[in-house]
């Protein structure tokens, strides 16, 4: 893993990485995920992977990613994921 930029946001206690790394086939955000938190030696839990952007015919990944100090500080800071209302319900 090449990593390309990365910037300490103190004041969000979290690193803003751009990384660039080559896979086989499409790699998922888990394996993403699991590739960053072994390459910096953090858990996957304080982890957020943005995007993962690969060209066409190309196997080189371009990875952009959070990494926050703690588990607490992502769940403080990053958008809660918006819950569908069930229709029928009173």
């Amino acid at each position: 893993m090449k990593i390309i930029s990365d910037s300490h946001n103190v004041l969000l206690h979290r690193h803003d990485i751009v990384a660039k790394k080559s896979y086989s086939v499409n790699p998922g955000y888990k394996v993403v995920m699991e590739d960053i938190a072994k390459h910096f030696g953090k858990n996957a839990d304080c982890i957020v992977i943005k995007s993962v952007e690969g060209g066409f015919g190309s196997s080189e990944f371009v990875i952009k990613a959070r990494i926050y100090d703690s588990a607490d500080k992502l769940q403080a800071i990053e958008p809660k994921p918006k819950v569908k209302k069930v229709e029928g319900a009173a």
